[in-house]
């Protein structure tokens, strides 16, 4: 078989372009066709006119032409007309740096007209390289009309997920409303002082973990906690519900941002309510006045520091409250090793209590 022969039977088949031969960009003996066929990958090249030279059976499937169809075609055919000026600048941008092949998360999401006229998209690059005195322009694209619907579905799903985590949230947090406020009508229908305290300090402590909930149904973050939003929020709280008034305590802040996983702003938020609980019952007895610290300071190695302190009466001699039975102390014990924290207590002009835990978990 002659070779003027075996290149007219190779021109003839489908994925080998003709029009890339005559150019010179390839011999009739050449199997790039075929090499370029085995791509996933759509394969489009055009020449300095944007003529269709090469189109590989990827692209074939992609677009629904066959490479007879288009060589010698602008590539124009192939993009609705809204981008094709778009589209022009990004050729002329690969000409102008001479090599242009972007990294994966630079490629470029791009419309693109099948056949039967369907508009779809595909991410794609463009190349550019110098070939016997001219230049040719390789676009490699993939359809990713299926990544971008899986995508939407993705997101969808997770909108609906964040929406089902608001309503929980919502519905815990109404239902530990209803509790406290079960709590303020025992509280309204006793006349015991000590029975009114205890249902007055339950109702605060339900009250913690129920703004914990109205925070996260209010965030569009559910896995952690702001502290210095919630810590001031407890506070303000408890500051009303004692009736105490900023001119006789006063309650300082220094409050860094660091955030806490919902299970451990749980503990460290109920921690905070009993310490400053315990300070406006018992350290400004008789009417002093005084004040109320409270600091949160990130510390080296993904710790936080949490600081409670007044400058009242301090502790009395007797307690220890390392074995204090009441149950205040008890549950910042219980609280703190639940927390994982480190705690010191000072007591000598007022009562200081430090708590140094883990906030990067």
């Amino acid at each position: 078989m002659s070779n003027e022969n075996s290149f007219d039977q190779q021109a003839r088949e489908p994925h080998l372009v003709k029009a890339f031969v005559d150019r010179g960009f390839m011999t009739p003996s050449d199997p790039l066709g075929k090499i370029l066929d085995l791509a996933d990958d759509g394969v489009i090249s055009v020449d300095n006119e944007e003529r269709i030279l090469l189109f590989n059976q990827s692209a074939e499937r992609i677009f629904g032409y066959t490479p007879r169809e288009l060589v010698g075609l602008p590539l124009d055919l192939l993009l609705p007309s809204r981008p094709v000026t778009t589209h022009r600048k990004h050729i002329e941008d690969a000409a102008a740096l001479g090599t242009l092949v972007l990294p994966r998360e630079e490629r470029r999401e791009i419309p693109a007209v099948r056949k039967d006229g369907s508009e779809f998209t595909v991410e794609a690059t463009i190349s550019v390289v110098g070939i016997n005195g001219g230049r040719m322009f390789t676009v490699i694209l993939r359809d990713v009309t299926q990544r971008l619907a899986d995508d939407e579905n993705l997101q969808q799903s997770l909108r609906e997920k964040e929406g089902l985590l608001k309503e929980i949230h919502h519905r815990v947090k109404n239902n530990l409303q209803v509790v406290s406020s079960l709590l303020g009508l025992q509280f309204r229908e006793t006349t015991d002082e000590d029975i009114r305290k205890m249902f007055l300090e339950s109702q605060n402590r339900i009250h913690s973990m129920a703004l914990l909930h109205e925070i996260l149904y209010q965030s569009n973050a559910f896995s952690r906690v702001k502290l210095p939003h919630y810590i001031r929020q407890i506070a303000a709280h408890l500051f009303n519900s004692y009736g105490i008034g900023a001119d006789r305590i006063r309650l300082l802040t220094n409050l860094e941002t660091i955030s806490l996983n919902v299970d451990a702003a749980v503990p460290c938020g109920l921690i905070v309510n009993e310490l400053i609980s315990n300070s406006l019952k018992y350290a400004f007895p008789d009417g002093r006045r005084g004040e109320v610290r409270i600091d949160l300071l990130a510390r080296r190695g993904g710790m936080a520091q949490l600081v409670v302190a007044d400058n009242g009466v301090g502790l009395r001699d007797d307690v220890d409250w390392l074995t204090a039975k009441s149950l205040g102390w008890r549950l910042v014990r219980s609280l703190a090793e639940q927390l994982g924290a480190e705690v010191k207590v000072k007591s000598a002009e007022g009562t200081e209590i430090q708590l140094t835990f883990a906030s990067a978990a």
